[in-house]
């Protein structure tokens, strides 16, 4: 079984970046998970960096972190943007989307359980909204 970790003090936190314009939203623990945290939404011109921070999530063990259409309640399981897999609590990727788009409503970020386990939902988090 992976060792859970919280994030090392050196790890970026989304909640302490105060950039500007940033979206911050909460992502809850799924299946019994226990895995939660935040998914902060930065823009880059006519980009956006998605930096996700997990807690509880399993040490060495690589997470594939989707963005997908629809809410938590009512996901569609492909994939519409694919930031980078949360290892060791977090992510951050750069993707070619405008902050504008993701938060326009209709899209949520999920946390897959490994590589292998694609179809076991760790964490998830609705974007959108103020």
């Amino acid at each position: 079984m992976a060792q859970r970790r919280s994030l090392p003090d050196s790890q970026p936190k989304p909640w302490v970046l105060g950039a500007a314009g940033a979206k911050v939203y909460a992502i809850s623990a799924q299946n019994g998970s226990g895995e939660l945290g935040t998914a902060a939404l930065i823009p880059k011109g006519d980009k956006t960096l998605v930096e996700v921070a997990i807690v509880g999530a399993p040490a060495g063990v690589a997470q594939p972190t989707h963005i997908h259409t629809g809410t938590c309640a009512n996901l569609d399981p492909a994939t519409k943007y694919p930031p980078a897999p949360t290892t060791d609590g977090v992510s951050a990727t750069t993707i070619d989307v405008p902050l504008a788009t993701l938060i326009g409503g209709g899209f949520a970020v999920n946390v897959h359980k490994s590589g292998t386990e694609l179809k076991t939902y760790v964490a998830c988090g609705n974007l959108g909204g103020s």
